[in-house]
């Protein structure tokens, strides 16, 4: 698959996943901070701008990288979890 293509699908499923945090927002059935979450993850992966962008942010240096780093820390401990994370990277 192309650089292209796999742009474009990581920004068709956050676009999925952004549509379904707004459903969420307005039917307090469905949780929208997990499609929020997953829909920011695959803009990230997506656009590469946008990833700069947030990783800029105040919040992101101060929540979401101590979180990254723990979650890091305990990927390096499990082979497992190295191989699975391999093929989200690449």
């Amino acid at each position: 698959m192309t650089s292209y293509a796999k742009k474009t699908c990581w920004l068709i499923v956050a676009a999925i996943f952004f549509i379904l945090g707004i459903i969420g927002i307005v039917l307090p059935v469905i949780p929208q901070i997990p499609f929020l979450i997953i829909a920011f993850f695959c803009l990230s992966k997506g656009a590469p701008k946008f990833h700069r962008w947030i990783r800029e942010r105040n919040f992101y240096q101060k929540y979401i990288l101590k979180f990254e780093r723990k979650c890091t820390q305990i990927i390096a401990q499990h082979p497992f979890l190295q191989r699975i994370t391999q093929h989200w990277h690449h």
